[in-house]
């Protein structure tokens, strides 16, 4: 894994997952709803992260492939835990209690999802780019 690629990949993809945000709590969830927001920001960074995945796995992880994608994605997850928690809480100031309710699944809140996403898109475009 090209260690310095696949983080700029993940802080590409932050940047992108913060104007995402904005935009959902600022303007869209005026239109439809907090719940319709979070499932709008949900979806669009999975995307983002899934095409991401692809342009990183096809022009910049080395042989072999499916370790590379591996380990980019493990990368992203913990990069992404890491900002999400220290971030969050010491920069942004967000209270542990509204950190840890956007895993709560259960509850309809899919932050999870984005996180299985970061790990899952390099190894589906692995094996994708393979078959």
């Amino acid at each position: 894994m090209n260690l310095k690629t696949a983080f700029l990949f993940w802080f590409v993809m932050v940047l992108i997952a913060i104007a995402n945000g904005f935009l959902g709590e600022k303007v869209l969830s005026r239109y439809i709803g907090d719940y319709g927001s979070h499932l709008y920001k949900t979806f669009f960074i999975i995307i983002v992260i899934f095409i991401g995945a692809r342009i990183y796995v096809t022009r910049f992880a080395p042989e072999p492939l499916y370790a590379s994608a591996l380990s980019a994605g493990l990368l992203w997850f913990f990069c992404s835990l890491t900002f999400e928690f220290l971030f969050g809480h010491y920069v942004f100031g967000f209270p542990w209690d509204k950190l840890l309710a956007d895993y709560r699944i259960w509850q309809g809140r899919l932050w999870s999802l984005v996180l299985a996403s970061e790990i899952i898109a390099p190894l589906l475009n692995a094996w994708l780019l393979k078959r």
